[in-house]
């Protein structure tokens, strides 16, 4: 079966959600990520309702992750499904009267024995895509040590349910950064594209703000 592309514009300050299944595959812990992106907007009496043991039950997965409510930060999208997968990605199926694609997997690190993504820490997501940023709004950045720089995707409202696009430019100032890493706000002169091809890098700050590696 031949993989196929899917195109989405408009994304900016969209709302989503994403049921995160984890499995043991034979390298390690991975989730399937199912998204509600294009198909609902997460509404907000059925994302309370989401019940993770139930969920983690009906799709025999060891424990599920609840990833949202999320909002893109970039404006428009490219991503390739990889349609060997079982069930294959791009696949929908409804979880209590609304619909979720499923979009990629997600290599779930262990800490001290137990599973989850750390702030400031690398994570990997296997998926081909490109993914850009429009010249005409704040990209938010953040620079590690290293000189390696993360370009913030989606930002989150499951640690703070206050948290909107209208307070990205300062939240710097809330976050507590590890040494050595800063927060900025840029300008672009023209719109940037990530292009990823496999595998994609991204890390998280500590209200689950999301961020793939530029470089």
């Amino acid at each position: 079966m031949a993989d196929r592309t899917a195109n989405s514009k408009g994304m900016y300050n969209e709302r989503y959600c994403e049921y995160l299944f984890v499995h043991l595959g034979s390298s390690g812990l991975y989730a399937d990520v199912y998204n509600t992106f294009g198909l609902n907007r997460c509404p907000a009496a059925w994302w309370k309702a989401s019940n993770a043991q139930a969920l983690s039950t009906e799709m025999g997965a060891l424990v599920t992750k609840l990833n949202g409510p999320r909002y893109w930060i970039i404006d428009r999208a490219r991503i390739r499904f990889n349609t060997s997968t079982t069930p294959p990605q791009g696949t929908v199926r409804s979880f209590s009267g609304q619909k979720m694609r499923l979009l990629t997997t997600v290599d779930v690190p262990v800490v001290n024995g137990v599973p989850g993504i750390q702030p400031y820490a690398e994570t990997t997501v296997n998926r081909t895509t490109n993914f850009t940023f429009s010249r005409r709004h704040p990209l938010r950045v953040l620079v590690a040590p290293s000189g390696k720089r993360y370009a913030m995707q989606a930002y989150s409202q499951i640690k703070d349910p206050t948290l909107t696009e209208k307070k990205l430019n300062a939240l710097g100032s809330r976050l507590a950064l590890p040494e050595g890493w800063r927060y900025e706000v840029r300008r672009l002169r023209k719109d940037l594209t990530l292009r990823t091809v496999a595998r994609t890098t991204v890390i998280q700050d500590e209200l689950e703000n999301t961020y793939q590696l530029i470089g």
